[in-house]
């Protein structure tokens, strides 16, 4: 009996764990800094969508791997790469809810030839005020401008992303906070 017991929280447990990472994404989102001080930004190809480069976590990939794969597939190098934010994203859009981490990275990128990945229809460096007003999705600017703002800092928070009339929206749930 004891073991059937045993066996049966595992199983709940291992139910629970796939649940949770299933229902809770983890995102990696990096800004990249060049010599100039400019963000580099992205827009997807096919969409409208200006952002910078980010990688969603899987089972297979570390953090390591994932950030040296967003460097190695735009063709530059990183050095000093930091944890800045770790923040609480949730979604409110067509009726669906979500959430998810996004954890928010900083680094210089050495210099080097940008290259276009598949997927990126075009690559801008830009300042800090311009990169935030080219981004599309107000919850990506605005954990940049914290950051930016004060990068000897790790961020947390929460914000709720959702669209109004067709614009994307933000609404910060929870007042950031240095962690």
């Amino acid at each position: 009996m004891k073991k059937i017991a045993t066996l049966i929280i595992f199983i709940l447990c291992q139910t629970v764990h796939a649940q949770i990472e299933k229902d809770i994404p983890i995102f990696h989102r990096l800004i990249i800094v060049n010599s100039e001080n400019e963000l580099m930004v992205v827009k997807i190809e096919n969409a409208d969508f200006w952002v910078t480069p980010g990688i969603y976590q899987t089972k297979e990939l570390s953090i390591k791997k994932g950030l040296d794969s967003i460097a190695s597939t735009y063709g530059i190098t990183l050095e000093n790469i930091k944890l800045n934010g770790v923040f609480i994203l949730k979604r409110a859009l067509n009726g669906e809810k979500s959430t998810s981490i996004r954890n928010v990275y900083t680094a210089k990128s050495k210099e080097g030839i940008v290259k276009k990945p598949n997927g990126i229809e075009e690559i801008k460096w830009l300042t800090l005020n311009e990169a935030i007003e080219q981004i599309t999705f107000p919850h990506i600017s605005t954990m940049i401008k914290k950051i930016m703002i004060r990068p000897n800092e790790v961020w947390g928070g929460t914000i709720l992303q959702y669209k109004e009339n067709e614009n994307w929206k933000s609404k910060i749930l929870e007042e950031f906070y240095t962690l």
